[in-house]
């Protein structure tokens, strides 16, 4: 099996890569390097199998540097995941999170690969769906630009499902935590008590409560759902969309307190803010209804709190 996997140097896109070449799959991966680094895939490089690209998706046909070769399968995993920058930044969604999806659909399209793996994001719900969550929610109304971008992404990719005969799998991930983190709670947190030990800032009042998922379940889920949920002929045969998160939620303060306890001995004073978000566009609370892929056989192996508390252990480590 050959796969293409755009954003592969970020933290979900080395775990699927990881697996992906322990089923024998050729990988190439793909990554401008905005976010993730050459390090996250430095322990495949030379590995029988894996090829790394520097190039940035969202540039009109770049697919062109691979013409003749076949995929069996892209894995399109490139974007702006960070929130807070993208509100910074608007023109970065455009850029990173929809045109990277438009011009990888079009490369699909170019090298005739059929099966397209989407990442996409519980943002797409907005600031107060039903909770815990279905696919199948009526009205999204995202309050991020980067939800916005990924569920213009969506939309495209259901359209080109029906204009072009691509297969398509959405995940609608949670809040994705791991070693190789590149921004986020626990990678703020982890760098705000190297800078300054005494005392942690928290952006908001830290009572934001949200699903978190290890990126281990993350890419066993997203490789399962592929690999058992085969598409018929209809459009939603066709075009299957997937919550992918984990049991439970987790608080602000649990995670910022848990990373005092770990850093420092408990000797740093938090300080809180006041607002219920941290930032525009965020989304204070979620929880995500898991039961399509659960139904498929997926189970994961951490619940968000053991999820986030070994991310903050590990990212550390790695950092260190």
């Amino acid at each position: 099996m050959k796969v293409l996997v755009t954003g592969g140097a970020g933290l979900v896109g080395h775990e699927v890569s990881r697996r992906l070449l322990e089923r024998g799959a050729r990988v190439l991966c793909v990554d401008d390097l905005s976010l993730g680094t050459r390090r996250h895939v430095a322990d495949f490089e030379g590995q029988a199998g894996f090829e790394f690209e520097r190039w940035d998706v969202s540039q009109r046909d770049w697919h062109r540097k691979l013409q003749g070769r076949r995929f069996d399968l892209i894995v399109h995993l490139a974007a702006n995941s960070d929130i807070s920058l993208g509100q910074r930044q608007p023109e970065m969604e455009l850029a990173r999170t929809f045109s990277t999806s438009f011009e990888t659909l079009r490369a699909a399209a170019a090298l005739q690969v059929g099966d397209f793996v989407f990442s996409s994001t519980s943002a797409v719900y907005g600031a107060e769906p039903v909770m815990p969550t279905p696919e199948s929610t009526p009205d999204m109304h995202p309050v991020s630009l980067y939800g916005a971008a990924k569920l213009a992404s969506e939309a495209m990719i259901s359209a080109w499902v029906e204009n072009y005969g691509t297969r398509a799998w959405v995940y609608r991930f949670g809040n994705v935590v791991g070693e190789k983190l590149t921004h986020g709670v626990v990678f703020d947190f982890v760098a705000k008590l190297r800078r300054q030990p005494e005392e942690l800032e928290v952006l908001g009042d830290g009572r934001q409560t949200k699903t978190y998922i290890h990126v281990e379940d993350c890419a066993a889920g997203i490789l399962l759902a592929y690999e058992r949920s085969r598409p018929g002929k209809t459009h939603a045969e066709r075009f299957q969309v997937f919550n992918l998160s984990t049991r439970g939620t987790t608080c602000v303060r649990e995670i910022a307190e848990e990373s005092v306890r770990l850093l420092t001995g408990g000797r740093t004073k938090i300080r809180y803010g006041t607002s219920p978000v941290g930032w525009v566009g965020d989304v204070p609370r979620t929880s995500l209804a898991i039961d399509r892929i659960t139904a498929l056989g997926w189970k994961p192996r951490y619940d968000s709190t053991e999820a986030v508390f070994r991310a903050i252990r590990d990212h550390d480590a790695w950092t260190r």
